[in-house]
């Protein structure tokens, strides 16, 4: 019998997950002119109905083995919740540039792809003697109550959506930097070389060790490396101040379009983000 219900349940699951597939399709594609954009707040709220929703799931399995026909019809109710949130995430995308659509679609693909394995994970284990099994439905109902609150935390304008990401090349440089700060020149001690071979051959096995535990942190550089480092650190650093202004400037623009309510022309700045001679340096 708990078998038989398991196929039962994954044929409806299998239906569900294709047309919720088609619909995530829609996020790839720019909204038609003709659409009413709709407010990200909107999305959130949807959001939430669907956390609601998974915590049902996860009610479900809190007793003794909930029915097919109960299963059924929370699976309904759950992949019709998550329809209309992936039209109301298509919707918001209006008037959205490359970065901010995605930013939209890395989180709505979080909480589509949670819910899809919480309830792929609820019907495998229905019937099934797996305590591990059953005790990792909490667990997945958690992961879909993360993804629907990171929503709350995603940009709603084009402005945002750039400055974060370009506040995240800053962070990527600044890491950059500190790397190449660190690299060092091959020792010159003379007294290295004067030392007696059983000390030779110490320091080399202690410079095998090293090689092997450290791979390529690049402390024993040539001269003419040295000056490379030095000349890429300089170039690395004036980007930075570049890009730090950068930031600043969209901040301005961020008060600008919050005090005026409009939205402002960012193809300038996605275009900057998309120099990769600039940004792989990070």
């Amino acid at each position: 019998m708990g078998k038989a219900a398991r196929e039962q349940l994954t044929r409806a699951l299998n239906e569900h997950l294709n047309i919720i597939h088609e619909t995530f399709q829609m996020l790839d594609q720019t909204p038609a002119s003709s659409l009413e954009k709709v407010g990200w707040k909107e999305v959130i709220q949807m959001g939430e109905q669907v956390s609601k929703q998974a915590t049902t799931v996860g009610m479900l399995y809190t007793g003794e083995t909930p029915g097919v026909k109960a299963l059924e019809e929370n699976m309904v109710a759950y992949f019709n919740m998550l329809q209309g949130f992936l039209l109301l995430s298509h919707g918001s995308s209006m008037g959205a540039g490359p970065t901010l659509s995605s930013c939209i679609h890395e989180t709505v693909k979080q909480v589509t792809d949670s819910s899809f394995m919480l309830l792929q994970e609820a019907v495998s284990s229905y019937g099934s003697q797996n305590k591990a099994q059953k005790l990792s439905i909490p667990r997945l109902v958690g992961a879909v109550w993360d993804a629907c609150a990171a929503l709350k935390k995603t940009p709603t304008t084009n402005v945002t959506a750039i400055g974060r990401a370009m506040t995240q090349v800053a962070v990527s440089m600044k890491d950059v930097l500190r790397e190449m700060k660190e690299l060092k020149p091959a020792s010159s001690d003379p007294s290295d070389e004067s030392s007696g071979e059983g000390s030779t051959k110490a320091v080399d096995k202690s410079n095998d060790d090293d090689d092997s535990c450290d791979g390529d942190l690049g402390n024993d550089l040539s001269p003419e490396e040295m000056k490379i480092v030095q000349l890429a650190t300089a170039i690395v650093s004036e980007i930075l101040v570049v890009v730090k202004e950068l930031i600043r400037s969209i901040t301005a623009l961020l008060q600008q379009e919050n005090s005026d309510g409009c939205a402002i022309s960012v193809d300038s700045l996605e275009e900057l983000l998309k120099l990769p001679r600039i940004w792989s340096t990070g």
